[in-house]
């Protein structure tokens, strides 16, 4: 007994300090960072475009360095006196996507991007990294934050903004939280949003592993109204005025469905504590898009709809890769047959003991056959991440695979689950 009584006060002076530090370094606040980003397909630079501060911080007040470096972009804050790194996150962006697929090679582009971090209360060096090939982070940016800069835009929730809280479980500092953001709903179908956010917030806790978190989880849905009703479609000339201007057919792929006004998103939420910015698209076609601690993009109104929002989801907030190995888009080198990719999900075997290895009985042979007498256990199936050879999944079929509710992975599920718990420490 006196054992656990030492254990627990060790536990408890931990996270009193971790709170404390939090305390010592920000504000309670959000600090919001959009920037330029722009080059080709070897070339990222990244350039001030403008500083917001919003009202509220909704991520942890607790995990403050990141733990699990997922991501094609990483930002680190330092305090600006003793140079300790104080807050960092791995996060990917449309313009990191962009740079695997072949346009990148013949010409350049750039990306009006975005980042969050707690706000700080004294000055800081900002430090924001890209991942090459060879998954090393590369120095792309650095400059110096002063919070009491009048340079500094203090952003409001849009006046013609509806906020509604479905799924409320407490303090956002030690909760996930979603918030569910309307695109492509005029005002007269606010009312088949709230009704389609409820129904989403419903079937967020009938798949594995969420519904194991159901007291975690908040869960927030946002009105702003869209002049036209539906979503770009580009394949078939159709183009709209919406709130974020979504549209399907992004890099080529007719049912990637993105928005390229991260601007315009920030904006809509500036006044919500969120830590997942989900987009509803008004569309009855199939889509979606997930990019890691970016956004989450799916359409409603498809008898699919369930599926596509936990698959992109699970990109989004867990960093899942596609575990299938045909695309629409023609990705270039997306995965490199020489190095571990970052996703927990997907291996190359190059070290696979980082991966699920010690989740696999001695009985599996690695690689595993992909056939119907291996399909119920864990192993290593050849073909992911678009790569029909050399890239490797946990089983036979999953939700990041195939078109199939509630079936995520052994593997999966533990990532969800471990990401969950990284935002919810108390």
């Amino acid at each position: 007994m006196k054992s656990i009584v030492i254990h627990f006060m060790f536990l408890s002076t931990i996270l009193t300090n971790a709170q404390s530090k939090f305390d010592k370094y920000f504000t309670g606040e959000r600090l919001r960072f959009d920037y330029m980003i722009a080059g080709n397909f070897k070339e990222c630079n990244i350039y001030t475009y403008q500083f917001y501060k919003e009202p509220y911080w909704g991520g942890s007040e607790i995990n403050l360095i990141d733990t699990f470096m997922y991501g094609e972009m990483l930002i680190e804050i330092y305090d600006s006196i003793s140079d300790e790194l104080i807050y960092s996150r791995g996060y990917s962006t449309l313009f990191k996507e962009w740079q695997t697929v072949g346009e990148s090679r013949l010409t350049q582009r750039a990306f009006l991007e975005s980042v969050v971090v707690p706000f700080p209360a004294k000055a800081v060096k900002i430090v924001i990294y890209d991942r090459k090939h060879n998954l090393q982070f590369r120095l792309v940016y650095t400059t110096f934050f002063n919070p009491d800069s009048r340079d500094i835009i203090c952003l409001k929730q849009p006046l013609n903004a509806e906020l509604k809280q479905p799924v409320l479980n407490g303090d956002p500092s030690v909760k996930l939280d979603l918030v569910i953001v309307a695109e492509g709903y005029t005002t007269d179908e606010k009312e088949k949003f709230f009704e389609d956010a409820g129904w989403i917030a419903e079937i967020i806790f009938e798949w594995q592993p969420y519904n194991d978190f159901k007291s975690e989880i908040n869960v927030y849905s946002l009105f702003i109204p869209s002049d036209e009703s539906g979503t770009d479609l580009p394949q078939d000339s159709l183009w709209l005025n919406t709130a974020f201007n979504t549209t399907f057919n992004t890099f080529g792929s007719e049912r990637y469905l993105t928005s390229k006004e991260m601007s315009l998103i920030r904006d809509a939420v500036s006044d919500v504590p969120y830590d997942q910015i989900c987009i509803m698209v008004n569309s009855e076609k199939y889509g979606g898009g997930g990019v890691y601690n970016y956004f989450t993009v799916f359409s409603s109104s498809n008898e699919y709809s369930e599926f596509l929002f936990h698959h992109e989801l699970g990109h989004a907030f867990a960093g899942l890769a596609d575990e299938y190995y045909t695309s629409e888009v023609e990705f270039d080198t997306m995965f490199s047959l020489k190095y571990e990719p970052y996703q927990p999900n997907i291996t190359t075997l190059i070290d696979f003991k980082s991966k699920w290895e010690s989740m696999v009985h001695d009985s599996v042979p690695i690689p595993t056959p992909d056939t119907s007498y291996w399909q119920n256990v864990l192993g290593v199936f050849e073909g992911a991440g678009y790569s029909e050879k050399g890239v490797y999944r946990p089983t036979f079929n999953c939700s990041m695979k195939s078109v199939v509710n509630d079936s995520f992975c052994p593997v999966c599920r533990k990532a969800i689950g471990d990401m969950i718990r990284f935002y919810t420490r108390k």
